[in-house]
């Protein structure tokens, strides 16, 4: 098995990054409470384990055959073991054997006993909150792989586990298989993976169960969107890229009373073009009112306070401040931000534009997304809180984006 190989190949340069670390705004790991051997039960300890394909700025428990990736543990120790010394042990189910990371870079079968058991990193201090990078690369082969982790305080034996193993999905998911150059917004070039919109769109762009219900923006407001309407109004919910795409446009509404009582960025990616009609076969997709991008989006608008378009004295887009300093590329079910929606309304729109065309956005996801997100359409009057109607049309769209 790939990950077999490359894990052993991997593990012993990667095992010695061990270090505190701010948790990135985009952290889904799941916290996992620990259990102590000698005392059964959560802990005042815990762990968790992910696969980041940015760097580190968003985390998760899935990723694609294909993808680039690093799987990263964190460890939080009990607070009266932090500045002792102790070992790190990680281990992974493969054909199902339980094989042991060890820190000098093999992957060994654990016979199931304590004195079998061969630490990843040993001899550490134990911080408050520890990071350790697994793997690097590609993994290649789609599966389901169960990980347990542990740590050994030294001095008094103090042992915390976790219970039952977290897994990491590896998926057979579309991904780019090429790199298309496209004209794209400020009047840059921009790499894409796909030149139409066939079967790119992979992932949910937001939780269903988010949602109290989606409207046509033909009865809302503009037929080029539809509208998210947020359940518990006033919380943040999480936003996806739905396809591998690349930021090329960056609206930041800054708060302007009474016109526009909010403080929000609308995100437009590139998902595909066609190279013999530049231009005019793109495939994009846009969100409206996101009232947090993740920081290195937030960051690609160049002009701070300064609204992008502005209200006063009169309307004016000012494009000049809408091409972002860096074109961000992300992949399918990346994390973007989160948003409350507008301040009154608690809502937020959202748009795929196919050949200069908006289309219903949820009639092009991958299933199972295209029907979760098509039963909560409803009428307008049923906002905010709906019910939706089963077997809503979604209609009205074909305005140019």
């Amino acid at each position: 098995m790939k990950l077999l190989v490359a894990l052993t190949l991997c593990v012993g340069f990667y095992s010695s990054l061990l270090h505190a670390q701010t948790p990135a705004v985009g952290d889904q790991r799941r916290v996992i409470p620990a259990t102590r051997i000698d005392s059964p039960g959560s802990r005042n300890a815990s762990f968790a384990i992910g696969l980041t394909r940015d760097q580190g700025i968003t985390f998760r428990n899935e990723a694609r055959a294909p993808d680039a990736l690093r799987i990263s543990v964190r460890v939080q120790p009990e607070p009266q073991h932090v500045g002792k010394t102790g070992d790190i042990f990680a281990l992974v189910v493969l054909g199902g054997a339980v094989q042991m990371l060890t820190s000098d870079g093999q992957l060994l079968p654990w016979d199931g006993t304590m004195a079998g058991l061969r630490p990843v990193r040993d001899d550490v201090t134990l911080q408050t909150t520890m990071d350790l990078e697994l793997f690097s690369g590609v993994v290649g082969s789609a599966g389901t792989f169960p990980f347990y982790l542990a740590y050994r305080e030294n001095s008094s034996g103090d042992f915390n586990y976790t219970a039952t193993p977290e897994s990491l999905l590896i998926t057979n998911d579309t991904a780019p298989t090429q790199s298309v150059a496209c004209p794209a917004y400020g009047g840059r070039t921009v790499n894409v993976g796909y030149t139409s919109a066939q079967g790119v769109f992979t992932h949910a762009p937001f939780r269903a169960q988010d949602l109290a219900m989606i409207t046509n923006g033909e009865e809302t407001n503009d037929a080029r969107f539809s509208y998210q309407w947020i359940k518990r109004q006033g919380e943040r919910i999480d936003i996806y890229a739905p396809a591998d795409g690349v930021l090329v446009r960056l609206r930041h509404k800054t708060e302007n009373l009474p016109i526009f009582p909010s403080d929000d960025f609308d995100l437009f990616f590139l998902v595909a073009c066609d190279p013999a009609r530049p231009g005019s076969n793109d495939v994009i997709v846009r969100f409206n009112h996101i009232t947090d991008p993740r920081p290195d989006i937030k960051a690609a608008y160049g002009f701070g306070s300064l609204g992008a378009p502005v209200f006063t004295p009169a309307f004016e887009e000012r494009e000049d401040r809408q091409v972002p300093l860096v074109n961000i590329a992300v992949k399918a079910g990346d994390y973007l931000g989160s948003t409350s929606g507008t301040p009154t309304a608690r809502d937020f729109d959202f748009q795929i534009g196919i050949n200069d065309m908006s289309v219903c956005p949820f009639s092009v996801l991958n299933e199972p997304h295209r029907s979760d997100l098509l039963a909560l359409l409803g009428p307008q009057s049923a906002t905010p809180f709906g019910p939706s109607v089963p077997g809503y049309a979604c209609r009205g769209y074909g305005a140019r984006p």
